[in-house]
């Protein structure tokens, strides 16, 4: 009996092992998560395109809508429709605030930065970032990890490090990302202006995508970006994520107390780090140490061979580490 089971043992071993390399849950989790970033950078794409059809049409400039292949695209798929326009206005907006329909969804960052500069406690905008917020209670840092299409340009760039062997690496204090988000509110207050709309990667790259779509040009924004990125390949790895960014740091703050958290399963470890080579955060999973930075992205379950990181819904640690004997874990 005893033989039988550590054959069991060793081969159930031998499939988590080789799931890190073929299609397993880790690898699943991560084709999901890519779909989606890739989905919002392409939702960026569209919405300008969109517009821009859309205003040419009302113009009735039929030769400016067949000079560019993507307006010319957008009308061969709604001509024949009664209503073109109900399609072609059905989505407007960005990351920042994105109108589908009659819902409008805000970045809590965009809400907050808006009432600051509008000096008032309450506006209808502040019900707008109603469903992010209540996402990050459930689900932790979520939009980093798995929406915000700045995160997935970032991540590139530490495959960049990767593949060229760059290990500069000049670390900076956590605690700069919330001062920056306290110190951007006020000054949005005493200054009368939104801080933050100027200087957030996501809102950025909407930003940035418009112009170049519409116009043709791009603004300082993009300059600031491609230096941000070069930055983060040549100095300081996931420099702005992990010690400037102020969204992170509300979306930390919110997600802190998350209901679906990461876990370790002691018993399945084998402490060969490969999960805290991986965060993108510089966080310890092999501990269990993840903390309210955690976006729940998932590289550490993929890295992990015998499958001893775990999806589990449950309340935070009083001591913060996610940890769970075997015969408590709960597989997602």
């Amino acid at each position: 009996h005893r033989k039988g089971s550590d054959m069991t043992e060793r081969v159930r071993r031998y499939w988590r092992r080789r799931n890190r390399h073929w299609p397993g849950r880790g690898f699943r989790l991560q084709v999901a998560r890519r779909t989606l970033q890739v989905g919002v950078l392409v939702l960026l794409v569209v919405i300008p395109t969109l517009s821009l059809y859309d205003n040419l049409r009302n113009q009735r400039d039929e030769v400016g809508i067949e000079a560019r292949w993507d307006t010319s695209l957008v009308h061969q798929l709604v001509e024949d429709l009664d209503d073109p326009s109900r399609v072609t206005q059905s989505v407007r907006g960005s990351v920042w605030t994105l109108k589908v329909g009659e819902l409008v969804i805000s970045d809590p960052l965009a809400v907050i930065d808006f009432i600051g500069a509008a000096r008032v406690i309450f506006d209808h905008f502040l019900i707008t970032a109603l469903i992010p917020v209540l996402a990050s209670l459930l689900l932790g840092r979520v939009f980093c990890g798995w929406l915000c299409p700045a995160d997935l340009l970032f991540e590139l760039g530490t495959k960049i490090r990767g593949w060229t062997g760059i290990e500069t690496d000049v670390g900076f204090a956590r605690i700069t990302k919330f001062a920056i988000l306290a110190l951007g509110l006020v000054a949005g207050v005493v200054l009368g202006t939104q801080i933050f709309a100027e200087i957030y990667p996501p809102r950025i790259i909407g930003g940035e995508l418009y112009l170049w779509i519409t116009f043709g040009v791009v603004s300082a924004g993009a300059w600031f970006f491609l230096a941000l990125l070069a930055f983060e390949i040549f100095v300081s790895r996931r420099f702005w994520c992990r010690y400037i960014c102020p969204g992170g740091a509300l979306y930390s703050l919110l997600g802190r107390w998350r209901i679906l958290r990461l876990t370790l399963v002691a018993q399945e470890c084998t402490d060969c780090t490969r999960c805290n080579a991986v965060c993108e955060f510089g966080l310890d999973p092999m501990r269990g140490r993840f903390g309210q930075e955690c976006n729940n992205c998932g590289l550490c379950v993929r890295a992990c061979a015998p499958g001893a990181l775990v999806y589990r819904v449950g309340l935070r640690p009083r001591d913060g580490r996610d940890v769970l004997p075997a015969a408590e874990a709960q597989v997602s």
